[in-house]
């Protein structure tokens, strides 16, 4: 092999680089929660809230955050009203979560995004997320808010139909997931659904690809047109477990197969392209019911998510990166502080206040 392509040398260099800061490096214990524990990132969840309370840190372009319903833009050629209220993608009542996608807005008027959507199952490989009023219907779940938590960096949850905790959280350009299966499962999928997308209609998406570098990496890129004419959102997506097995079904139809119908592309076949695809991945859990999934973001190419990956999560685990989002928002958040009067002191001065207008 006289040479080597860009991408199989930042596999290399992926795999054989050094992590930079360890685990060991920072224990998360080196600060005192205090401005974290006063936020709540489940207010604005509610109708016209659109506000998302998954895992982000302060100026980060990753926003990994659940969907809750796939409500579409258009139904019969006219506009769907009620797609307005997921701007952000979540809505506090609903009793589904469909997945976890990796970019959001939050508190706008307007709605997009939803990019690169993950969902952990067992059994059955459903490629569909199916109707919210029978979570059997497709990958989506059932779940609780009483087995839900969010917090300034953090987001988990219990999936109801799969028995499955998801836990999130967030570099500046890395969206991390920690799914743990039921002890009695010995195989766990993960859906990856780049047709999924917030504010959806057919059309919007342009052209989708993926590949499967190795046994433990995946590369792509989705294309949409929107609330950008053109946007490209390039991703590598790393596994601590590696793949048993994989596949996707293309849901537009292709109209040329040139050389490539001769083989079973549905299956095991590491490249996959078209303007709508849905892939899965499946992990033998005989040894470990715990996978970590890491996945780095750009703009720029599937090059730059790869460095985007190894300079800010490769080599590090899903704890030691949610204290790291928490130090970061503990920083932001102790910058402006807050003092109030106590509840006594502004009755007294209410009062004083009162007497004053009565005398004038």
């Amino acid at each position: 092999m006289k040479n080597l392509s860009w991408i199989t040398c930042a596999v290399i260099l992926f795999i054989s680089a050094g992590c930079g800061d360890s685990d060991a490096e920072f224990s998360g214990s080196e600060f005192v929660k205090k401005a974290i524990l006063e936020v709540d990132p489940f207010i604005g969840t509610s109708e016209m809230g659109h506000t998302f309370p998954g895992a982000t840190v302060p100026f980060g372009m990753v926003q990994l955050s659940p969907e809750t319903d796939t409500i579409p833009f258009l139904h019969n050629g006219r506009y769907t009203g009620s797609v307005y209220r997921y701007c952000a993608g979540y809505q506090y009542a609903d009793s589904n979560i469909v997945g976890f996608s990796h970019t959001h807005f939050s508190g706008t008027g307007h709605s997009d995004l939803g990019d690169i959507l993950l969902m952990p199952t067992t059994g059955e490989v459903l490629l569909s997320p199916g109707v919210s009023s029978d979570t059997g219907s497709g990958y989506r779940s059932g779940y609780s808010h009483e087995n839900e938590k969010s917090s300034p960096g953090y987001y988990s949850v219990k999936l109801d139909d799969y028995r499955i905790k998801a836990e999130l959280t967030a570099t500046e350009r890395v969206g991390v997931h920690r799914y743990t299966f039921p002890s009695d499962v010995n195989e766990g999928n993960v859906i990856i659904d780049l047709d999924a997308g917030i504010y959806d209609y057919d059309g919007k998406e342009v052209w989708t690809f993926m590949r499967v570098e190795n046994d433990t990496l995946i590369t792509g890129y989705k294309m949409t047109t929107g609330w950008a004419k053109t946007k490209t959102v390039y991703f590598a997506m790393s596994f601590s477990e590696p793949i048993a097995s994989y596949g996707h079904k293309r849901l537009d139809k292709e109209k040329y197969g040139g050389f490539w119908r001769r083989f079973d592309m549905e299956e095991g076949f590491p490249e996959m392209a078209g303007r709508r695809i849905v892939a899965w991945a499946q992990f033998d859990l005989t040894d470990n019911h715990e996978i970590e999934v890491q996945v780095a973001l750009s703009p720029t190419g599937m090059k730059g998510a790869l460095k985007n990956l190894q300079a800010e999560a490769a080599g590090r685990s899903f704890d030691y990166l949610q204290a790291k989002a928490e130090v970061k928002w503990e920083d932001e958040l102790s910058k402006i502080e807050i003092e109030m009067l106590s509840y006594e002191v502004c009755k007294v001065k209410g009062e004083v206040n009162k007497l004053r207008l009565e005398l004038i």
